[in-house]
């Protein structure tokens, strides 16, 4: 198998923001038709979408991690809240909620960024919103104060599945989740939700999710062919399809396609490090183009898009839903979650592990603090980053963090 040459970026200058880090990406991925597709999907994914809804067809911003099948069942375009740093103006944005909300500079910077992109967009974009309640208490107050601006929020109760407690505390958890995500329908629609469409779309998700994991399948031969920053952005579209969903499976499909028939594209570094990622989807591009150039590969990503999980098609698709938060998503006591990390491992042939969490975030350093002790204890190297959600390039400490940790596992 031949190797493909790659084209040397345009200017030798760190990218200054995300929109540049993606242009990079673009030429390092000249050769790859998918890739292409796949950033054009992703810059014009809320234009889009806020242009449909002046036209009348309905969107709501929301977490875009798992409720794609009963967004779309209710004909509804999911934007994803938290994509909207990476694909936004957040430097601006956190910038204008400190001048404007009188917002002290140690307010979390996701909560700060996020409060000023719904401010410059005030006028002009979809007013509705879906609140997982327990997702981020911090958030859960910055909905609070979007509300002045006309935005209608409506919040979910989302229950956390205990350790312990039992069959019947599981199907009481259970229920209250069903009938708090049937809620949402009526928030958007007015009616119950189309059971139907909901089958429908869980089918959907289920073949998206057993097609990426086709494409990270196929990655394990040939990781710098799809590297770190495009399989992160398709780990995005996991979740809510950049609003188009038969596009974004066709691209999946293209992308497996190609990589079935790649040529080899060797690491700069001349050996490839097979790593895991465990946490926050970054903003910081540059610690995935970090990764690429010192001969990483992030094989596998243990973040909140559970990609390695299967929504049950044999029960009423609420209960699925309902089902799919409890077993899996990103609340919930990370003892839960450990042995699918150990798997991930396991299928990669992973070396160490990266955990990435935001600076100031207790909920996310916790569970990171838990899963670094038990890995190290097992005898996994790890590093843990700690990242900003302003966007542009990462701190000269970050990337010495990356460069340590590989080095020391080549």
């Amino acid at each position: 198998m031949h190797a493909v040459m790659e084209k040397a970026p345009i200017g030798n200058e760190e990218p200054r923001n995300q929109v540049e880090y993606i242009q990079q990406s673009r030429e390092a991925h000249h050769y790859s038709p998918g890739i292409q597709k796949l950033y054009d999907m992703a810059l014009s994914y809320f234009p889009d979408a806020e242009r449909g809804n002046q036209e009348g067809k309905p969107a709501v911003w929301s977490t875009g991690l798992m409720e794609a099948p009963l967004l779309y069942a209710c004909d509804t375009i999911p934007m994803a809240v938290y994509d909207l740093g990476r694909l936004g103006s957040a430097v601006e944005a956190a910038e204008l909620s400190e001048d404007i909300f009188d917002m002290p500079k140690e307010t979390c910077s996701m909560v700060s960024a996020l409060i000023g992109e719904w401010y410059m967009r005030r006028n002009n974009s979809v007013k509705k919103v879906v609140a997982l309640s327990t997702v981020c208490e911090p958030l859960n107050m910055g909905y609070e104060m979007i509300k002045e601006f006309g935005f209608d929020i409506h919040r979910v109760e989302q229950v956390i599945r205990p350790v312990q407690g039992g069959e019947e505390r599981l199907e009481q958890m259970v229920k209250f989740l069903a009938s708090e995500i049937e809620d949402v329908a009526l928030f958007l629609t007015g009616k119950p939700v189309d059971e139907d469409k909901m089958r429908t779309e869980i089918a959907r998700m289920n073949r998206l999710m057993a097609k990426f994991r086709e494409i990270l399948k196929l990655r394990l031969k040939n990781p710098m062919y799809i590297k770190s920053l495009p399989t992160l952005f398709l780990l995005m579209g996991s979740g809510h399809y950049f609003g188009k969903p038969a596009e974004y499976e066709i691209l999946l499909d293209e992308l497996i396609e190609e990589l079935k028939t790649a040529e080899f594209v060797p690491s700069p570094m001349g050996k490839i490090i097979p790593l895991t990622w465990v946490g926050a989807r970054g903003l910081e591009f540059g610690v995935y183009k970090a990764v690429d150039d010192l001969g990483g590969a992030l094989l596998s990503w243990f973040t909140p898009n559970p990609y390695d999980r299967v929504w049950n098609e044999d029960i009423p698709p609420l209960e699925s839903m309902a089902r799919f938060i409890l077993d899996y998503f990103v609340t919930g006591s990370p003892v839960n979650q450990i042995k699918y990390i150990e798997q991930m491992i396991e299928e990669s042939g992973s070396k160490g592990m990266l955990f990435y969490t935001y600076i100031g975030c207790p909920y996310g350093g916790m569970h990171v603090e838990l899963f670094r002790n038990h890995f190290h204890q097992k005898g996994v190297p790890s590093s843990g980053l700690e990242g900003s959600w302003q966007v542009g390039a990462p701190s000269g400490q970050l990337i010495t963090r990356v460069r340590a940790f590989i080095e020391m596992l080549s």
